[in-house]
């Protein structure tokens, strides 16, 4: 289900293609833009990911970059991937550990045929109780390692969970985000009738209602971590989503409304609106390139 609404995520949000001019150069299983790891460790990394490609076809590839440039490491991690193709093209298992050190974001962005193995949930535990202990004491290349090791040990059904993540699987993050989704289908509905009943503040409400909803779910899934403060986070967004909808959605004449049809009437009305998208090429470089493997949205993310 997250897959799915960060897909959509994706494909509803401003993408814009310039962004590959960011990425880094594909010369290994180990790009290291900011000189994080030592010589000998990168060595020694991208032997261990060498020997697993060889031994399963799985490819793993760490990305420590300087900066995200303005994006989400979750746009930023699912567009590299796909644009270099990590993973073989039959079998979409690739993995990218991406690293931004001016953010301080870390993401485990998952191909899709390795997102039954390696789940957003061990993905999560592996940010928090890994890789984000060992990053807020400078270690960064211990955490590094284990966390490749991890990332190895869940592909092959070997990982063990460290702690009950409640936070991650309890009740609320299941049915706050569909409530959310809901609500933006209901209120579409309830827009419709607005037009039969000629209610001017109903039609505002339930147009407001829609797009206040769609952020405020976004806000909540996003999070990766759903806790009582990202419910909090999201709640807070769609009040002042709805609130600014509502003041900016001018009242409009029904009638004329009922003729040039919804759509039209939506682009004449004030608020929040207009998303777009754009797709990315695979590819790679020099003497390791990727196989032609792509990537939905699956993983986790975090910082330190």
């Amino acid at each position: 289900m997250k897959k799915i609404i960060i897909l959509l995520l994706f494909i509803l949000s401003f993408l814009n293609a310039d962004i590959t001019q960011y990425f880094p150069k594909l010369d290994g299983r180990v790009v290291d833009q900011a000189n994080l790891l030592s010589p000998d460790v990168k060595k020694d990394i991208d032997g261990i990911l060498k020997k697993q490609e060889k031994e399963t076809s799985n490819q793993i590839v760490v990305v420590i970059l300087n900066s995200l440039n303005g994006y989400t490491i979750e746009e930023f991690s699912y567009q590299l991937g796909r644009f270099w193709g990590i993973g073989q093209k039959d079998k979409n298992n690739g993995v990218l550990l991406v690293v931004s050190m001016e953010e301080k974001k870390v993401r485990i962005e998952v191909g899709y045929g390795l997102e039954g193995a390696l789940t957003d949930k061990i993905a999560h535990e592996i940010i928090n109780y890994t890789i984000k202990p060992n990053f807020k004491a400078n270690q960064y290349e211990l955490g590094i390692l284990k966390a490749i090791n991890e990332i190895k040990a869940a592909i092959k059904g070997e990982y063990q969970a460290k702690a009950k993540s409640n936070d991650f699987n309890g009740p609320i993050n299941a049915f706050v985000p569909l409530g959310f989704f809901a609500l933006i289908f209901l209120s579409m509905i309830a827009n419709s009738a607005s037009r039969k009943t000629k209610s001017q503040f109903f039609y505002k409400v339930t147009k407001s209602s829609m797009t206040s909803s769609f952020f405020a779910f976004f806000t909540f899934i996003m999070s990766q971590t759903f806790t009582t403060y990202n419910l909090l986070a999201a709640l807070i967004m769609f009040i002042i989503v709805f609130i600014f909808n509502y003041k900016t959605t001018r009242d409009v004449d029904f009638d004329k409304l009922s003729k040039i049809g919804y759509s039209d009437s939506s682009r004449s009305s004030g608020g929040f609106g207009g998303f777009g998208s754009s797709s990315s090429s695979g590819g790679g470089f020099g003497g390791f390139s990727g196989g032609g493997g792509s990537f939905g949205g699956g993983g986790a993310s975090g910082g330190w």
